[in-house]
């Protein structure tokens, strides 16, 4: 194979990439993708470079036959196998810009999801009713607050203030803002307190 006859030869006349590009007048990455079996050389190339190698094209191209193949046949191959070359290189192009494009498609789709569902879950939360009610209580000449903020299904959202009232009703354990409310209330009226509740609804 010419790849691997070429840099075979190379390597025995101990010339670099380098070296070899400077006397053939191209650039390395010329030699470099000849070695890979990116490319081949044209006809002209292919009489010089085994001049330079003292062997023969058939020795170069790795042909077993006895006689030299004609110019113009070796120059209708080499044109064939790079089409062919160039053909892979398309299809390779191809293939990877399918890719890209599938991976952003998909991409772009999950983004759109997620940005939707985002907006669509904002615009829930920001249409959702919140009622908030006050406590204001009072026990032996003292007085607490305590807040509870509950959605319309009456889920507890937010609630808070005094210690003494969480220490005392053990506020945590309920979910139910309904329930929460009444075990306050009772807690201070069995005890001779009382409790006011101010309500606002956002």
């Amino acid at each position: 194979m010419f790849s691997e006859n070429f840099k075979t030869l190379r390597k025995q006349k101990c010339m670099s990439q380098e070296t070899l590009a400077q006397q053939l007048n191209i650039v390395r990455q010329t030699i470099s993708k000849w070695e890979k079996g990116l490319s081949v050389p044209d006809a002209d190339m292919l009489t010089r470079i085994p001049e330079l190698f003292e062997v023969s094209v058939s020795e170069l191209l790795g042909s077993k036959i006895e006689e030299e193949k004609n110019i113009n046949e070796i120059a209708a191959q080499l044109a064939l196998l790079n089409e062919q070359l160039a053909n892979r290189s398309r299809r390779n192009r191809k293939i990877l810009k399918g890719i890209l494009i599938g991976v952003s498609s998909v991409i772009l789709i999950m983004l759109i999801f997620y940005i939707t569902a985002f907006t669509l879950f904002k615009y829930h939360k920001s249409s959702e009713v919140t009622t908030s009610v006050q406590l204001l209580c009072t026990l032996d000449g003292e007085e607490y607050t305590y807040v509870v903020t509950y959605d319309e299904q009456y889920n507890i959202i937010e609630a808070g203030g005094n210690a003494f009232i969480a220490d005392h009703v053990q506020t945590e354990q309920y979910s139910d803002a309904n329930i929460l409310i009444a075990q306050i209330e009772d807690y201070f009226n069995d005890r001779g307190g009382s409790v006011e509740c101010i309500e606002e609804t956002d």
